[in-house]
């Protein structure tokens, strides 16, 4: 967290800089990524942040770990919508998560937001405009994956919500504010 003088903790950074690598890999080397589905785990890491740290560091991890992503594992010409996405990801789970414990609705309303929102929605609408893609055949794929990846999603931030290592970082960490 923060310190008092506003300066952000090394130990921030450094966990932060952890969960870009792990989202990135999770995103980009451990998932099935075609240019029309996307099903990965990198969500996991943003949701580790969000609950740390909170939306806007969220979702500043959320767009360096997409733009890190693109840079070193690009699947396509690089498009700085999918990086604004990526931090509304951030963002979502951030309000959704931090500062409250992960329950059942907790964890669904931050994953069928994101579902809905970020990947059927925004990234549905970008990949028609980038690609010039039909939409009805987007939304063919894209609707069973945005209800497979909301169980998904609700039961990965469930489990990491009541993880006793997370839970005690946590706790750690909100018990050093004044």
């Amino acid at each position: 967290m923060r310190k008092k003088n506003g300066k952000i903790s090394l130990r921030q950074l450094c966990v932060s800089a952890l969960l870009i690598a792990f989202d990135v890999i999770f995103t980009r080397l451990l998932a099935l990524n075609t240019p029309l589905v996307k099903m990965g785990f990198g969500f996991a890491a943003v949701a580790v942040c969000a609950m740390l740290y909170g939306p806007a560091w969220a979702a500043l991890t959320a767009a360096l770990g997409d733009l890190a992503g693109a840079l070193l594992f690009p699947t396509g010409a690089y498009f700085p919508g999918f990086t604004l996405t990526a931090a509304l990801t951030g963002l979502i789970f951030g309000l959704c998560l931090h500062r409250r414990p992960v329950r059942w609705g907790s964890a669904f309303l931050a994953a069928f937001l994101n579902c809905l929102l970020v990947t059927l929605v925004l990234n549905t609408a970008q990949i028609v405009i980038f690609f010039h893609a039909s939409l009805e055949v987007l939304l063919a794929s894209r609707v069973p994956q945005f209800f497979i990846m909301t169980a998904v999603q609700t039961a990965v931030i469930r489990a990491l919500g009541v993880s006793p290592q997370l839970l005690a970082q946590i706790r750690g960490e909100n018990e050093k504010k004044p």
